[in-house]
């Protein structure tokens, strides 16, 4: 049985303790953030925010904690499969801790971006502060059609000739999501409060962005730069050494932007398309299947 589950991740870094069983609980593992604490027949464990915990301790630290938020009852079933089986078939380690209420998963902080991943493919939410991120549904069309005709419009107001920007109307745009999200491509959305702010459109086989928009509004708090990481790293998952993206060369802040994310210029090419014959940077980045979370 599958739950689609919204994730909440947790701020700061986390460490799992071990202490000897009859060694009471020390004044430090008490404070902010998730704690817990596990006393077994051979040894107690605590779990707590990595920076409160003694440097003398055996601990392993650098985990990264995400709340299950889905209320559900102690004994519905599913619940814990549906958020450890993606982790698992990615490759990667995870650990489950619970209180009454929810489910608190913890991955390796720097394997947090392929474990994102790994749950959003799975058709879950992950939420990183106010910011919601997920695969784009059907339903979701008018929208992702809104975002890319008014970032479009903006960026290129000054760079695109008047009737390009005349013909490519939010009707087009409607037309064009609406046939996309048909296809198997990838599309990721971010969205907060409900209304999506940004999206990364993957081609099929997730070797190019094809499209990576950001709402003005909501530009200088790193949505793009995770979008464009998430994007990545599913890339390299289904086994491709490379992704791409083209911008036009008078874009200047999307080609700053793109640099700024290591993106280096691997072509340069004219888009001979039907309606503007722009001048392109072909931008690359080498992927892996662990990107990392800087």
């Amino acid at each position: 049985m599958t739950v689609q589950l919204v994730l909440n991740a947790l701020p700061g870094a986390y460490a799992v303790t071990r202490r000897a069983r009859n060694m009471p609980v020390p004044d430090w593992a008490h404070g902010e953030g998730l704690v817990s604490v596990t006393q077994a027949p051979d040894e107690t464990s605590i779990l707590c925010l990595e920076d409160r915990v003694p440097a003398a301790e055996q601990c392993s630290g650098g985990w990264q904690a995400v709340q299950v938020s889905n209320l559900v009852d102690l004994d519905v079933p599913g619940v814990v499969l549906s958020a450890v089986q993606p982790i698992s078939q990615a490759g990667l380690g995870i650990f489950v801790t619970s209180t009454f209420d929810r489910d608190y998963l913890l991955v390796r902080a720097a394997e947090s971006i392929a474990a994102r991943m790994a749950w959003i493919t799975a058709g879950h939410h992950y939420c990183d502060g106010k910011v919601t991120y997920r695969l784009a549904m059907p339903s979701d069309g008018e929208a992702l059609a809104q975002v890319h005709f008014e970032t479009w419009q903006e960026t290129y107001a000054k760079i695109a000739p008047p009737e390009v920007r005349l013909a490519l109307n939010l009707a087009h745009r409607k037309r064009y999501w609406q046939a996309r999200l048909e296809t198997a491509a990838q599309t990721l959305v971010a969205e907060v409060g409900g209304r999506i702010i940004g999206l990364c459109a993957l081609s099929g086989c997730a070797a190019e962005v094809d499209h990576l928009y950001v709402l003005n509004t909501a530009r200088g708090a790193g949505v793009g730069a995770h979008l464009l990481r998430l994007a990545r790293n599913f890339s390299a998952t289904v086994g491709n050494t490379q992704v791409t993206l083209a911008v036009v060369k008078e874009n200047t802040q999307a080609v700053g932007f793109y640099a700024a994310q290591g993106g280096r210029v691997v072509a340069e090419k004219q888009d001979k398309g039907p309606l503007w014959k722009s001048d392109n940077l072909i931008f690359g980045w080498p992927v892996a299947k662990q990107v990392a979370t800087a």
